[in-house]
């Protein structure tokens, strides 16, 4: 079994799949105005579920009950507005929370341990709010020691770029055995040069169907199962059915929901309504933070670009958008749930596909080609990147095509027949050894599948950690206790510098010092 793990995100906690999340207030049930989305009764649940106990400080932590089914669970937990705040605190609070929500949300089926989410609490009006670099080394500190004592993972969910490029800093110096002890040295080394490529502009992520799945999204062929549960299906031609191939299994559906309904669009938002799921899992929020000017997928739902806005990283959205000179942008493959008639599912669709799509087949190769891609959650059986994987080989030299290794593909478990069919063009990294056989059990399989994805998380919360460009912190207000004595005599230079007299012919020159300043952090 691998350690539970300490995940850090710039994300939205109210938009993130996890089992429960640290809702902050204090004794009288105080919420503030922007938790309030989470429900629109928030105060009211929380203020009749709140126990005399929690009102009188003899309990600190408790969940909101009753809750929405099949949500993340939201924990009161007291926060001090008195300004007493120090690692005892935080760990006194933590802790409460940490129990009240093994005691509230039952083992998980999807993964190995519990997922709790916590923001940076005690921010707002908390006693955390004149020192925060402090407060997040706390916080960092005793969410590590929590983790392992209660097995359960944490995510830390910042809304911050100063708070979550210092907390990436912290966890990189704490060492990689540390922070991310659970992945092998061969992992560590090629997370961190992965980083390193996003952080100089050359990576591109390339998500399949995998990375919505951390999501409770379905798969290929769960997908289908439930789109064949909208139709009827007689004996026989259910046995027929399932002779056929996925995409010919999918054009059947589509035939008989358009029979059903009498309109070709009811196939259509079948699919939307499967997919479109409200909440991103940890996979998504993670690539979110990545910086890349380009990203494409496969999937037809909306949680990478929503995960992106949350990571304030948002993209334009091609081809249904046009893009905006400097944006950001993603590339839907295979459509979206936006628009229905652009969803590629069918033999017909992918058929249809080339005399569509040329040319956004054609930005995904020049990618390929001055690129590094990163495949995460993504299907090498795919027909359609099998076929752009040979224009791109096509397009080079024949001894260039030889060499030319495209991308990165993170994969679940050891294949050596797919090492044999990629070996100089794709680098494998599988997160785990060989997939279980079938004769282990549905049980079995689902416990690899589930453990093995959690370490596909973690290799992306460190790769993250890698990619991280920047250093707002080090003049943020209130961040400079997270800072070591080197860091905080730079700072005070800095600051210095940014105070100094000027004259009139070195504006131009100051317009340049002044944006760097402002990039470390600095307000004005």
């Amino acid at each position: 079994m691998t350690q539970p793990h300490v995940f850090v995100a710039m994300a939205d906690i109210l938009n993130l799949r996890c089992d429960a999340w640290l809702l902050p207030t204090d004794s009288s049930v105080r919420i503030e105005p922007h938790w309030l989305k989470a429900h629109p009764e928030l105060r009211a649940l929380a203020a009749s579920s709140a126990s005399a106990e929690f009102r009188e400080g003899f309990t600190l932590a408790e969940p909101i009950r009753p809750w929405v089914p099949d949500s993340p669970v939201p924990i009161l937990t007291a926060v001090p507005y008195d300004g007493s705040w120090g690692p005892t605190t935080v760990v006194e609070r933590l802790e409460a929370y940490v129990r009240s929500a093994v005691a509230a949300v039952p083992d998980p089926d999807d993964r190995p341990y519990r997922l709790l989410a916590l923001p940076f609490f005690g921010t707002a009006g908390g006693g955390a709010g004149s020192h925060l670099g402090a407060a997040l080394r706390a916080i960092l500190d005793a969410c590590s020691q929590l983790a392992a004592t209660y097995r359960v993972d944490f995510v830390l969910v910042l809304r911050d770029r100063a708070a979550f490029s210092l907390a990436q800093k912290l966890r990189r110096e704490a060492s990689s055995d540390s922070s991310w002890p659970s992945l092998g040295g061969r992992l560590h080394e090629k997370a961190k040069s992965l980083g390193r490529q996003a952080r100089s502009g050359h990576l591109v992520p390339f998500l399949g169907a995998g990375v919505s799945v951390s999501a409770g999204a379905p798969s290929w062929g769960q997908l289908l199962e439930q789109l064949k549960s909208g139709v009827s299906l007689g004996e026989k031609e259910e046995a027929a059915f399932k002779g056929l191939a996925l995409l010919d299994q999918a054009g059947v559906l589509e035939q008989l929901y358009a029979d059903k309904t009498g309109s070709r669009k009811a196939f259509g938002q079948a699919v939307a309504n499967a997919v479109d799921l409200p909440r991103y899992g940890l996979a998504p929020a993670l690539l979110a933070t990545l910086p890349s000017a380009g990203a494409i997928t496969l999937n037809y739902d909306r949680l990478f670009e929503t995960a992106c806005e949350d990571a304030q990283r948002p993209r334009t959205v091609l081809p249904e958008n046009v893009p905006a000179v400097g944006n950001d942008w993603l590339l839907k493959l295979h459509g979206s749930v936006t628009q229905l008639d652009s969803i590629v599912l069918t033999r017909d669709d992918y058929l249809g596909y080339n005399s569509n799509r040329d040319a956004l087949s054609a930005l995904v190769k020049a990618h390929l080609l001055t690129h590094h891609l990163l495949f995460v959650g993504f299907g090498l059986a795919d027909d359609h990147f099998h076929e752009i994987i040979h224009d791109v080989r096509r397009a080079l030299p024949h001894e260039a095509s030889k060499n030319h290794q495209m991308g990165t593909v993170l994969s679940l478990f050891h294949e050596p027949l797919q090492n044999l069919v990629w070996e100089g063009r794709l680098d494998i990294l599988p997160m785990s050894g060989s997939a279980p056989a079938a004769e282990s059990g549905q049980a079995a399989i689902r416990t690899a599948v589930a453990t093995a994805g959690r370490e596909l998380e973690i290799f992306l919360d460190m790769m993250a950690a890698y990619a991280t460009d920047n250093h707002s912190y080090l003049l943020a207000p209130a961040y400079n206790r997270g800072l070591t004595k080197g860091e905080d005599e730079l700072r005070q230079l800095l600051l210095a510098l940014a105070g100094h007299e000027r004259s009139a012919d070195t504006t131009e020159v100051w317009g340049v010092i002044d944006a760097a300043l402002q990039d470390l952090g600095l307000q004005t």
